[in-house]
């Protein structure tokens, strides 16, 4: 007698930064714990090895975009028109790379659909029969909806994305945000992990507790990689995988009678000429372990970087980011649970915020918050793929 089929669960990723994969990967690892014969086939453009570093032992990789989120001109700026270009394209192909993709999603027998946030592929899951469920702390509808509200003639003037088009571009781009709001809402379920952007217009939500990977401290093999002393301060710069220059010349060398050094991308490194910069890749360290063995943070309002800074207890300067909607509902919560400060565009290219990285030095590490929404995510997912009538051991 054969056996049976392992359950088979697939997962769409937005490959607009490291964001949708980090935040996903802990859910969908600690699935795997609950049901350890899980088939599991990842769909992203992410690069083979970025993927493998956050999820445990994928079966299938399938380098496929299923959305592209937004077009942005770097870490921080939206690029609107762009964008409604882009979605004008991407939607007037929609109804044949639903048909065709709902016959992939047959054809591999694809039990549950989990998409951190392709629409595209919620939709295909709709029309094969497939339950579906989203999870993520946005979703495009409102990214999409807020940039057009900060670019009709009342919007503040001095947001990133607030940029006039032209009134046909404006109407077309609500008809893509109703499109986009419907598919989201016939998902079975979209799981918002804390902290998430409140999503009213959907009805279909359920709240679970912050996810991520927690770090291990691993400052011992941190300062031994990097060939630095253990008596110096330790910085992470990261703005979650989008391109985003910047000039370390100005910034301090020195804080509170120890060096600083700064933990940077390599193509920043490569160019600067600050005398205390380190390249990630010289730390030999997983990120979620960088980021809990550094003294301070400084980035953009980012899920995945807010929570793992949480998780380790880590304080965080951060970077305004007026124009992205999410922001309000990452920073509200950090500022609850964390040690953080913000701190203008301007003064982050000027360097000028040593006052305020010398008060997060000076307060430190804070009590670490629990990722509850790891398992509870995963548990939630269990009971769609154990009641397929298939196998399901764990």
């Amino acid at each position: 007698m054969p056996s049976p089929r392992p359950p088979h669960l697939l997962v769409a990723l937005s490959s607009h930064g490291f964001g949708h994969l980090s935040q996903a990967a802990p859910v969908i690892n600690q699935l795997r714990e609950l049901i350890p014969n899980l088939r599991l086939t990842i769909s992203a453009t992410f690069p083979a090895d970025q993927i493998q570093k956050r999820i445990l032992n994928p079966d299938v990789l399938q380098p496929v975009a299923d959305d592209f989120g937004m077009v942005m001109r770097d870490a921080l700026t939206v690029d609107l028109s762009a964008s409604l270009l882009a979605y004008q394209k991407f939607h007037a192909s929609m109804p044949e790379r639903i048909e065709h993709l709902s016959e992939e999603l047959l054809e591999q027998k694809v039990d549950l659909v989990l998409a951190d946030i392709p629409y595209l592929t919620l939709a295909a899951a709709k029309k094969a029969g497939i339950p579906s469920v989203a999870l993520c702390s946005l979703n495009w509808a409102d990214v999409l909806e807020h940039a057009l509200l900060l670019a009709t003639p009342n919007a503040l003037e001095n947001t990133a994305a607030s940029r006039s088009i032209s009134p046909e571009l404006a109407r077309v781009g609500a008809e893509i945000v109703r499109e986009i709001r419907g598919i989201y809402q016939q998902a079975d379920c979209f799981l918002l992990p804390t902290p998430s952007m409140p999503m009213l217009t959907l009805t279909n939500t359920r709240a679970i507790g912050p996810v991520c990977k927690p770090g291990i401290m691993r400052r011992d093999a941190l300062t031994l990689n990097t060939q630095v002393t253990e008596d110096v301060w330790l910085v992470l710069v990261g703005m979650g995988g989008m391109p985003f220059d910047l000039e370390l010349d100005e910034w301090s060398t020195h804080m509170l009678g120890k060096p600083i050094h700064y933990i940077v991308a390599g193509k920043i490194a490569q160019i600067s000429k600050h005398p205390h910069v380190i390249s990630e890749t010289q730390t030999g360290l997983s990120y979620s372990d960088l980021v809990a063995s550094v003294d301070l943070i400084l980035t953009k309002p980012g899920y995945g970087m807010f929570v793992e800074a949480a998780a380790a207890g880590v304080p965080v300067l951060y970077v305004e980011r007026r124009d992205w909607p999410e922001a309000k509902a990452l920073t509200d919560w950090l500022e609850v649970v964390a040690h953080c400060t913000e701190i203008s565009t301007e003064a982050l290219h000027r360097g000028d915020f040593e006052d305020e990285m010398r008060k997060l030095l000076e307060l430190g590490r804070y009590d670490p918050v629990a990722a509850t929404g790891n398992m509870q995510g995963a548990t939630f997912l269990a009971q769609y793929l154990c009641s397929t009538g298939e196998a399901c051991r764990g």
